[in-house]
């Protein structure tokens, strides 16, 4: 069996250590969990840690980054453009979510916490919601334009309460994850943007 190299050990321990502070950030916040608590669970030390990350700022960051890159392997709504329903990502990124608690749980107790603009996520969140309101636009838009959805709400309000209805299930299903089905709502949801549309 080969032995790792140098840069094959630190990718693994690196991707071990944001494993952790997903976890940690999710059950305990941003303000709440520990880089000793982090550090220990993965094996390190505390300045083991901050060699791969200069601060707790730094770690967040990658734990949001990967958060995302997870989440843009599944979603992508321009990719159905033109080609088939265009609302299929989004519900296909709902269900996936169900399979993952742990990143719906981080994303939500750090999307909370960001409010406040001293927050380290502040403006990654603002910003990720303003990308992703308008990369959907343009697609609503298009879905408009082609007759698939309703014309009658601008498109930017359906992006809008597409994200609120996305949110605002995953937080009923992290108390209730045996009677929210966020799959299942999220489609009748889906389905009054296919209301009023000519016969």
């Amino acid at each position: 069996m080969p032995r790792r190299t140098q840069a094959e050990r630190t990718r693994q321990r690196k991707e071990q250590l944001i494993h952790e502070a997903i976890r940690f950030f999710g059950q305990y916040g941003y303000h709440g969990a520990r880089l000793a608590d982090i550090a220990q669970a993965a094996g390190v030390t505390e300045p083991g840690l901050l060699h791969h990350f200069p601060n707790k700022e730094h770690l967040l960051m990658e734990v949001l980054a990967e958060r995302d890159r997870l989440d843009h392997e599944r979603f992508d709504p321009a990719m159905h453009a033109g080609t088939g329903d265009p609302l299929d990502s989004f519900q296909e990124l709902v269900a996936h979510n169900e399979t993952l608690p742990g990143l719906v749980q981080l994303f939500t107790v750090l999307v909370a916490e960001s409010i406040d603009e001293e927050h380290p996520g502040h403006a990654f969140f603002r910003q990720r919601y303003q990308a992703l309101r308008d990369g959907t636009v343009d697609v609503l838009r298009q879905a408009q334009a082609r007759a698939e959805i309703r014309e009658d709400i601008p498109a930017e309000d359906l992006a809008t309460l597409l994200f609120a209805m996305m949110d605002g299930l995953q937080i009923q299903w992290l108390y209730e994850p045996d009677k929210i089905d966020m799959a299942r709502l999220f489609e009748q949801f889906l389905s009054l943007f296919r209301e009023n549309l000519p016969l």
